[in-house]
């Protein structure tokens, strides 16, 4: 009974998905000449830029957090701060990463001393993405719209330990890492193993788009609890944990550029993460690790009531719990 529910749970959420002919990603188009003249008056962000941007995360965390400006530095980063602006990323994206001296946090926030770096970025950052990313995921600066994006990493209290493309301190109003200057067509940067390996992931994420829509199709019109529908049931929850894990490997994978040991644009991690958003396999892929957590998330709330937290979320809620 338990198999079958999951199973008419995964057949309701599974509707087809149109793969993307093209997505979007900066990473690979022609430098222009200069930097965005909507946040950049030549080389210098544009004070009132900056102050909304520091403004904005700061109003959010000052009902939250003791002395915010104490124990952070908040950079402007990526695509968006270097000669690629004008690029189609998608969203027009802006990412804006904090680096936390957690050591100093912690002197003005005690209730929080019994948890680690890694549970208090992570309680940022889901913070940030539930209750600050709608509020500025279309913001007009100048002539166009942006989708602002603040994260907190763990290892950047020095942004430069994450090895980023570029990166503009919004605190002390200056470079850090300047944007570099790329040929006119960065894809000769990379060698031609990136482009196989990336050309792999394309063709899987193909062969489990398409398998996922057939076999979705088919449980959609056979009749529920047959021998038939429980076997279609059997092989979609294979493909949708196939392509769940893919997108993990791609997706998860790419911390692995901006972390200790990676080489951060460059890398082969971000390259790959990025050749998946401009093919739309990144599209396609996420949609089916939606449907995999919704229904299980379904499937726990009908048998317990809610859906279980995972064990990290639990942990950091023990910590915070006993340290208050």
């Amino acid at each position: 009974m338990e198999t079958n529910s999951f199973y008419r749970r995964l057949g309701n959420n599974a509707q087809p998905i149109m793969e993307a002919a093209v997505g979007a990603s900066g990473y690979f188009s022609s430098p222009a000449d200069h930097l965005d003249p909507n946040l950049f008056n030549g080389d210098h962000l544009i004070p009132d830029v900056r102050t909304w941007l520091l403004g904005t995360l700061y109003k959010f965390w000052d009902t939250r957090y003791n002395a915010p400006g104490q124990w952070s530095e908040v950079w402007l980063a990526g695509s968006g701060a270097s000669y690629q602006w004008a690029a189609d990323r998608g969203n027009g994206d802006l990412d804006v990463l904090v680096g936390v001296d957690f050591s100093s946090f912690g002197w003005y926030n005690p209730d929080y001393a019994g948890m680690t770096s890694r549970e208090i970025a992570d309680l940022f950052d889901e913070e940030l993405k539930a209750e600050l990313w709608p509020e500025t995921a279309t913001t007009k600066i100048g002539d166009r719209a942006y989708e602002v994006t603040y994260y907190v990493n763990p290892d950047s209290r020095d942004i430069r330990n994450i090895n980023p493309y570029a990166a503009y301190s919004l605190t002390k109003d200056e470079w850090t890492v300047h944007p570099p200057d790329l040929p006119a067509n960065p894809r000769d940067e990379y060698p031609q193993e990136f482009k196989e390996a990336a050309a792999r992931d394309t063709a899987e994420a193909h062969r489990l788009v398409t398998s996922y829509n057939s076999l979705a199709n088919e449980m959609h019109i056979s009749p529920q609890g047959g021998g038939h529908w429980i076997t279609l049931g059997s092989q979609l929850k294979t493909i949708v944990a196939q392509a769940a894990q893919l997108f993990d490997d791609i997706h998860l994978g790419r911390r692995a550029a901006f972390g200790p040991g990676g080489s951060g644009y460059g890398d082969f991690a971000n390259y790959r993460w990025q050749s998946a958003k401009e093919t739309g396999t990144v599209e396609g892929l996420r949609s089916i690790k939606d449907i995999q957590v919704a229904t299980h998330n379904q499937v726990e709330s009908d048998t317990w009531g809610q859906p279980i937290s995972d064990a990290q979320f639990a942990l950091r809620n023990a910590a915070l719990w006993r340290s208050r």
